[in-house]
């Protein structure tokens, strides 16, 4: 957005034009007021094949081919929902032209030496810290492991703490950005407890 490459208000149908919720933009994906169904739930719906590895671009033609009900009328209320991350992500991609993997290592990782943070891939099980259950058996990945935006970006604390300061150093976003990401855009309920764009 700062860029000029979209405009938070652009609907996700500029992005994907078989996208089956008209008016739903991206500013509701990234304040968590779209209404979409989590994609774990409604993938267990349609009996996706827990074989089959789900991607990203799964998440969003099964979004098209299934057209499964929203949760709510969309920006009525909020409600946290990953579904609404693996959009974001894939709007990245479409607009910048490059992977999500390549555009945060090139627009953050890189500039601010990050130098130990990257997208999970296939290519990392291997490598990459596995998780662990409270009773210390490791996780097993399981067919929704692969899909990013919502998940999968690996740091160090060292590495975060580079994030952090140059976050808060406007080193990365203008003030105004900040700012409008910080605002918070669910008020049904009074409280402090409040989401702006996905922060």
């Amino acid at each position: 957005a700062e860029e000029g490459k979209l405009n938070i208000t652009d609907s996700v149908q500029k992005f994907f034009p078989l996208f089956p919720y008209t008016g739903m933009t991206v500013k509701m994906l990234l304040s968590q007021r779209s209404g979409l169904p989590n994609y774990g739930y409604y993938l267990e719906k349609i009996n996706w094949n827990k074989k089959v590895n789900v991607t990203n671009e799964d998440v969003l033609n099964t979004l098209i081919e299934y057209k499964p009900d929203l949760q709510f009328t969309m920006n009525k209320r909020f409600n946290y929902c990953n579904t609404n991350f693996v959009l974001l992500a894939l709007i990245i991609e479409k607009v910048s032209g490059k992977t999500y993997a390549e555009f945060l290592d090139q627009t953050f990782f890189k500039p601010l030496h990050m130098n130990h943070s990257f997208v999970f891939t296939r290519n990392d099980w291997a490598t990459a810290t596995p998780s662990y259950m409270w009773n210390g058996r490791r996780e097993a990945f399981t067919y929704l492991d692969l899909i990013y935006g919502d998940k999968n970006i690996y740091s160090t604390v060292t590495d975060l703490l580079k994030w952090d300061q140059a976050l808060y150093e406007n080193r990365m976003f203008k003030k105004a950005t900040l700012d409008s990401a910080f605002t918070p855009y669910s008020n049904e309920q009074p409280g402090i407890h409040n989401y702006g764009l996905a922060w």
